[in-house]
């Protein structure tokens, strides 16, 4: 009788294990989904996309199921799949240091990697899309690579965003190196600016580009080549095509930078500061000033400042008075149409206090330097700060 008691206790605790684990069977609830693989995970305007995940926990967490190299594990879903993520292969550890061999700016170099390519997790203008982080958080000046960089046409030119930089080159070196050769992994600025002195030639911003020789404009920093602009005017007419005196130098007019930065080149005021100095010493009788706000020039020498003194003239014969004068002509530095330099505008004809003489007859005495026809025939011998006469 005793055991049947034990037998009895024993048929029913079996009997309740068996009910109990049917009943918790069929309370079982389905596991969770994976919070980042919701519907929409792959849409970007969707609050379930998974790059949001990945900006909230980093990268480490998709390792866990796409493995180390994202190229699969224990999902077998490769996230460089259908070309999603073609560059993810970069965010290795030591992905933001120089020096590593998974330097992101190395992997971009090597594997010639557009900037476009960054554009698809960084977004457009780098700043991180809808889940990466940004770029601009080093790179404060990443923004400029975008498609038309290297188009002086476009407006996403490179030359015009450094301009609106006031022309800084530092934010050029941070990624291109201190010579423009590259840097680390960014491309030689010096392939395209292969004049001495790289992107900093004088020609880069004004003048020739393909001329180291032609610093002057046109064109203007602006690419400007209307002579009717101040910022172009004549200085061709000047510097290069010169036909009455001896060319004109840069160092005349202004004070020439020897750098980029040299101080006073690149400042606050738009407009580069013309300071005239005494290029014809002999005769210069005060300084040359020029009015910005007028585009004239006065009291040179060049435009007809000028006084030659009887007094100490071995040619007295030709004086009607004191002193040859000049007209102290005030060109128009904008107005290149021939009539600022011409044959008696700097001077008369003849000067004042010279013998009274015919354009024709000037060649008489001035031999070599004009012909019969007022044509100069030797510009060094005229507008040279001496008096030619008779062949000295």
């Amino acid at each position: 009788m005793r055991y049947s008691k034990y037998y009895l206790f024993f048929v029913a605790m079996v009997g309740l294990s068996f009910y109990s684990c049917s009943d918790i069977k069929d309370d079982l609830t389905s596991p969770s989904k994976i919070s980042v693989h919701n519907v929409s995970v792959l849409d970007p305007i969707s609050a379930n996309f998974h790059g949001v995940t990945v900006k909230e926990k980093g990268l480490e967490s998709c390792k866990q199921c796409h493995a180390a190299k994202f190229d699969g594990g224990t999902a077998k879903v490769s996230c460089s799949t259908s070309n999603c993520h073609p560059n993810v292969a970069v965010h290795q550890n030591g992905i933001n240091n120089p020096t590593s061999t998974n330097f992101h700016g190395k992997y971009i170099a090597d594997k010639k990697i557009p900037m476009s390519d960054c554009n698809q997790c960084h977004g457009d203008n780098f700043a991180g899309g809808t889940a990466s982080p940004a770029c601009t958080n080093c790179h404060s000046k990443i923004t400029t690579h975008k498609n038309g960089i290297s188009d002086p046409a476009s407006s996403n030119f490179h030359g015009k965003f450094i301009a609106s930089l006031n022309w800084d080159m530092g934010k050029c070196t941070e990624c291109h190196g201190n010579n423009y050769a590259g840097g680390v992994a960014s491309p030689s600025c010096n392939k395209c600016h292969t004049n001495p002195g790289g992107p900093e030639a004088c020609n880069t911003c004004h003048g020739n580009f393909n001329n180291p020789n032609l610093i002057a404009p046109p064109v203007d920093r602006n690419r400007n080549t209307d002579v009717a602009l101040a910022s172009v005017g004549a200085h061709s007419s000047h510097l290069i095509n010169l036909k009455i005196g001896a060319t004109v130098r840069c160092s005349d007019c202004h004070v020439v930078p020897t750098a980029l930065n040299s101080p006073g080149h690149i400042d606050t005021t738009p407009k580069a500061e013309v300071i005239l100095t005494a290029h014809y010493s002999d005769y210069q009788v005060s300084s040359g000033t020029y009015d910005p706000n007028t585009s004239k020039c006065s009291n040179t020498y060049c435009h007809g400042n000028f006084s030659f003194s009887k007094a100490t003239s071995q040619w007295s014969f030709a004086y009607t008075a004191d002193n040859i004068i000049g007209e102290n002509f005030q060109p128009t530095w904008n107005k290149v149409d021939g009539s600022q330099s011409a044959c008696g505008t700097c001077h008369g004809l003849p000067p004042q206090g010279h013998m009274e003489a015919e354009l024709k007859g000037c060649g008489t005495c001035h031999t070599g330097v004009v012909d019969d026809h007022g044509k100069i025939i030797d510009k060094t011998k005229h507008m040279n700060g001496k008096i030619d006469v008779f062949g000295n």
